[in-house]
């Protein structure tokens, strides 16, 4: 094992608590639930602190490197680190993925998949329309497809390492990867093409999705029994839990109209998340054009933000909490925070992201919010 990476897992297991992870688990629970809380989940984010004793591996060599790949998911993933969560305070869940980008389920049928520098790998459009319909047409997906033997290879490694370091095994989850959605997969491997297909030729599509969606589900289905996140109907994705079994990336649909987005997406959508036993929709950008309709997605359980200060969280929230929606990762201001009236607009069904300039700035909000609950 490499010498920084045992280091670094003595430590974790020296310092991280199953009485505290559960504490975390639970106010997330609730407030997904849209059950009274004593506080809102907070997240931190901030830029990874230059005096830490570990510094991440260049991204570009973790994609070969299993102990790479553990050690940077342990210590800096999405802007937040366990490693230092209890310097922060924060809620940060503990957890770690196998991370190869986007780009598994296009994997699996056909496209081929580059990576340079740090970069994350990206997907290329199949070369034809005829290679696209003949990778339409094939048969179950398994876990020997695309990048997925390097899926499975990590997530071993990942729990035989863990397993070395009691109690990490019980604390530190380990997630399903990304497997994006019906649209946005089925974007990668057609190219911008797709959004004509969809105006012009919406009955050559919607197989395609059905296709695409049955992939997916068949994936998180094998791969769930390597994973250790959740059995009550919460995970995690994007290192915040989400209520469900698995989160639909719907970046896509942004380029869509509403009626586009409920006609020819949302029942892809249904299949993946009614089928894995319900879970979330994600998106990046502006997409409130889209909000009722993803709503009204039967087994939608939460709605997970990319930018949420480019929307409006407020009547978002609005619409969300008939149905008892939790709404993930809603970016907040300091004074919110330090002043305590995030607690008025916000009681229950939401959890908070703060971006801080830096790690001290990071602990000073959190210490003062805490001090505004109850």
């Amino acid at each position: 094992m490499n010498a920084r990476l045992k280091e670094l897992l003595s430590h974790l297991a020296a310092t991280l608590t199953l009485e505290r992870e559960r504490e975390i688990a639970a106010r997330h629970e609730c407030t997904l639930r849209h059950e009274p809380v004593d506080r809102l989940p907070l997240i931190t984010v901030y830029p990874f602190p230059s005096q830490c004793q570990w510094q991440p591996f260049p991204h570009r060599e973790v994609f070969d490197d299993p102990e790479k790949m553990l050690f940077n998911e342990l210590l800096s993933a999405w802007g937040t680190s366990i490693v230092h969560r209890a310097q922060v305070g924060d809620d940060l869940p503990a957890t770690i993925r196998a991370d190869f980008g986007t780009v598994l389920v296009a994997s699996v049928f056909g496209s081929h998949v580059e990576q340079l520098g740090d970069d994350p790998p990206w997907a290329e459009p199949l070369a034809s329309r005829e290679q696209l319909v003949e990778a339409m047409r094939r048969g179950p997906v398994g876990l020997d497809d695309g990048l997925l033997p390097r899926v499975v290879e990590r997530l071993r490694v990942f729990r035989d390492l863990l397993d070395q370091f009691p109690p990490l095994p019980e604390i530190i989850k380990i997630t399903l990867p990304d497997l994006q959605g019906p649209l946005d997969t089925l974007e990668m491997l057609c190219g911008s093409e797709l959004y004509a297909d969809l105006a012009e030729v919406p009955e050559q599509v919607a197989p395609w999705l059905d296709t695409v969606a049955a992939a997916q589900v068949a994936i998180a289905r094998a791969l769930q029994p390597l994973v250790n996140d959740g059995t009550d109907g919460f995970t995690h994705q994007h290192g915040f839990m989400i209520h469900g079994n698995v989160l639909i990336r719907d970046d896509s649909a942004i380029m869509l109209s509403p009626s586009m987005y409920c006609k020819q997406i949302a029942p892809h959508d249904e299949r993946v998340l009614s089928e894995l036993g319900g879970g979330g929709i994600h998106s990046c950008g502006k997409f409130m054009h889209n909000v009722p309709g993803l709503l009204g997605v039967p087994s939608l359980r939460c709605l997970d933000f990319g930018q949420s200060h480019m929307n409006d969280v407020d009547a978002v929230y609005v619409q969300a909490r008939v149905r008892r929606i939790g709404l993930v990762r809603v970016r907040v201001m300091r004074e919110e925070l330090t002043s305590g009236s995030i607690h008025r607009r916000f009681p229950t069904g939401v959890t908070l992201l703060y971006p801080a300039t830096s790690i001290e700035e990071a602990r000073e909000v959190v210490a003062a919010y805490r001090k505004t609950a109850g």
